[in-house]
């Protein structure tokens, strides 16, 4: 690296702005190493800063106290190579690194104290006011437990200057002590212009809407916890923030019986949780984690899976056993802070959170979604791999895999089901191989219908990878030995993957081995199977433009049954199907009229799928008839069906048109920002069957939010629009991102 000054501060500069976090580290400390080289004090200075400035953004706080403890040594000993700007900063770094002593129980108060005591005496040796010693003796005081103290320096805080009324964090301080004495009302009379967005800061508030949300919900104001909520989750996502406050998502999720959306920040944020390094954020977090979970054991959803930090490397873990890792986190510190403070507090505060019980209902979500399927502690090992097996047939591959996850090492007998499944989940250059393994273990076993199914996959597998001639003999093998089985959906499945092997080389061949298919899965009553056939025999049937009578039933055929086999993701391939076909057959209306009465004509027996079936199937009818309003509480059910094996984005898109038309903004742009970069993706790709919807999801957003008063919101969308705009050089769409960032520019003017 250059050790001339001038570039090193450009470096320094560039390298202040680097997203990447790690790499910012590693390019902060070649400028340090490169500064005390080079003997440029105000330089290394500014270096260590900002080096420490990131560590703490990697949850790695302590790494910021050696460099700032060089840093006071080499002003002390040279201090006039140092400017006034530099001392300044000295102190004031000095005062945040105090507070963050505080954080790390090992700690001693001793040793604090006596860093208040010299911090104080550098502020008044250089004639500087008292207000930020006094806020950091507040803070250490808060952290500490010592109420009377924390009483004493806010007040002296408060004479000496108090709040910075410009100052998002000083406000946020003065909220969040009301709020944590139980002043439910005091903090929302003052927090409320703030919450309307009738008072605004230079940076979002944050950290206002978070510790406002379960007064809200205590004082009865769902709407304004809504809307807090989701300020408060756009904002979270957008910077950096200390882990308690997505530990206060948490918990106002767990009380307010939002228990998705609660395990939803917890799947973001457990990635970094075994490496946050700071104590009191790791206790909150941890408390906060657990009185989740808490709420999800008293649901009945303790044997439900979640995600852990090691992801897919640590062992099964399911609500219970998470309740008890975060609990033992939090109190163990909690124990470690007490003991540093001689006091019980922080035990008592921990205890009292994890005892709290739910305050109210309040819905923050456009639709709620469980994430995972619960899978009983007492369920024989069969039925678990069963179920696995039958998740990955329709497409979920999540849930799938928490159940192997949970099924652990099987009894001997379910090897080789166990390895099958595993061949086809990982799927990679392996899965050929891993295939053939897994039917050696079929053939000791003696499972010849599994093991012929088995090398059926390894066939398609090697057909996708060109070795059709090694792959054609194996299928064609396969499925003739089964034919000599009284196993018709065994049969149905080895003609459906002759079928597949085939296409490319025969294509009378694939229709024949499709009608037989057809004919055997019939025979089977399996509706999985005949939704499956059905589905490849459409496409085959829309490919050389059948006669729209024959696509028409195959379709109907295809939905029926992939509505009794519980697969969402195969029912929307046959409606989408039937929609199309009787639009190129002007029967449309007919159709709709059709889906009607079938629909009027359910009664008491029809399942929940058929029943949220052809009810997406009308809200598709009145979504193409302007009527979308109506449509909301059919495309919410049946998202909810559609869960466990993704949602299409374009889904998220219909309902976020339903709550716009309905007037219900806060939902609509919950659900257009669900898959809006998926769309956006999606366009790219040539892959969106309408490419206008990507930016009409878009201009949804900036109408909403500008509707709502969020016109930073609107303006992010309108950035997203504009680059999209100049990336395919669409003229319109760029007078119109223009159009609207002038009209929001005005709008934020006359607020």
């Amino acid at each position: 690296m250059s050790h001339h000054e001038p570039h090193l501060w450009a470096a320094l500069e560039a390298a202040e702005k680097l997203a990447d976090n790690d790499i910012q580290q590693a390019r902060l400390e070649d400028l340090v190493d490169a500064a005390d080289a080079g003997g440029f004090p105000r330089l290394a200075f500014a270096a260590r800063h900002a080096l420490a400035n990131a560590y703490s953004v990697g949850r790695q706080w302590d790494r910021a106290f050696p460099l700032f403890a060089r840093c006071l040594a080499e002003h002390d000993a040279r201090g006039h190579e140092l400017g006034p700007d530099d001392e300044a900063a000295l102190h004031s770094w000095y005062c945040w690194i105090i507070t963050s002593m505080a954080e790390f129980p090992a700690i001693g108060l001793p040793r604090i104290y006596a860093a208040l005591d010299d911090v104080e005496r550098r502020f008044r040796t250089a004639g500087r006011d008292l207000r930020e010693v006094y806020a950091t003796r507040r803070s250490v005081a808060h952290r500490a437990a010592d109420w009377d103290q924390e009483q004493e320096y806010f007040e002296r805080w408060t004479a000496a200057g108090g709040p910075d009324p410009t100052d998002m964090w000083d406000f946020a301080l003065q909220v969040s002590r009301l709020t944590a004495r139980g002043d439910d009302a005091a903090a929302y009379a003052l927090a409320a212009p703030v919450l309307a967005g009738d008072r605004t800061f230079d940076e979002p508030p944050v950290p206002v809407h978070i510790d406002m949300l379960l007064p809200l919900a205590r004082m009865g104001l769902h709407a304004e916890a809504r809307r807090s909520f989701r300020l408060a989750r756009r904002g979270i996502d957008r910077d950096v923030y200390r882990y308690e406050y997505s530990g206060k998502l948490i918990e106002f999720c767990a009380l307010t019986g939002n228990l998705d959306a609660g395990l939803e920040r917890v799947s973001m944020m457990m990635w970094g949780f075994p490496t946050l390094n700071r104590p009191t954020g790791k206790m909150d977090f941890a408390a906060a984690v657990a009185v989740l979970m808490r709420q999800m054991v008293e649901a009945g959803r303790g044997d439900e899976p979640v995600g852990w930090a090691k992801q897919g490397e640590d062992e099964y873990v399911d609500a219970v056993q998470m309740l008890g890792r975060m609990r033992g986190t939090a109190l163990d510190l909690a124990a470690r802070f007490d003991e540093r403070d001689a006091t019980t507090a922080h035990t008592d505060r921990v205890r009292a959170r994890l005892a709290a019980g739910p305050v109210a209902p309040v819905r923050v979500s456009a639709a709620s979604l469980p994430f995972t399927y619960g899978i009983p502690a007492d369920l024989p090992p069969e039925e678990v791999l069963s179920r696995a097996e039958r998740h990955l047939d329709r497409g979920r591959r999540t849930a799938a895999r928490d159940h192997l996850r949970a099924l652990g090492q099987p009894p001997a007998h379910l090897a080789a089901r166990r390895a099958h499944l595993l061949a086809r989940l990982d799927g990679g250059p392996d899965e050929g191989s891993a295939l053939y393994e897994a039917a050696g273990q079929y053939q000791d076993d003696e499972d010849w219908v599994r093991m012929a199914l088995c090398l059926c996959d390894a066939a398609v597998w090697m057909a996708d990878n060109g070795r059709l001639d090694d792959a054609v003999p194996v299928v064609t093998g396969m499925r003739d030995m089964l034919r000599k089985l009284p196993e018709p959906a065994a049969v149905a499945r080895a003609e459906f993957a002759y079928a597949n092997v085939m296409t490319g080389l025969d294509s009378d061949e694939v229709d024949r081995a499709l009608a037989r298919a057809a004919e055997d899965a019939a025979e089977s009553s399996d509706p999985y199977v005949v939704a499956l056939v059905a589905g490849h025999r459409v496409h085959r049937a829309q490919k050389r433009q059948a006669p729209l009578d024959e696509v028409v039933a195959l379709a109907e055929a295809m939905r029926d049954a992939a509505l009794d086999a519980d697969w969402p993701a195969q029912a929307v391939r046959a409606f989408s199907c039937l929609e199309a076909a009787h639009a190129e057959a002007g029967t449309g209306a007919a159709y709709r009229r059709e889906v009607d009465e079938r629909t009027a004509g359910f009664d008491s027996g029809t399942t929940a799928a058929v029943r949220v079936g052809f009810g997406y199937a009308q809200a598709r009818g009145l979504i193409g008839e302007g009527r979308a309003a109506e449509a909301v509480l059919a495309l919410e059910e049946w998202i909810a069906a559609e869960r466990s094996s993704g949602v299409p984005a374009m889904h998220w898109h219909w309902l976020a048109q339903g709550y716009l038309a309905a007037g219900r903004l806060d939902d609509a742009v919950d659900a257009a920002e669900a898959r809006a970069d998926l769309l956006d993706e999606l366009r790219d790709h040539d892959r969106l069957e309408d490419p206008s919807a990507a930016d009409a999801n878009r201009a949804l957003l900036v109408d909403c939010h500008r509707r709502l008063r969020d016109f930073a919101g609107a303006l992010e969308q309108l950035e997203i629009l504009s680059r999209n705009a100049h990336k395919r050089d669409d003229a319109p769409l760029q007078e119109y991102v223009r159009d609207q960032v002038e009209q929001v520019r005005r709008e934020m003017a006359s607020r």
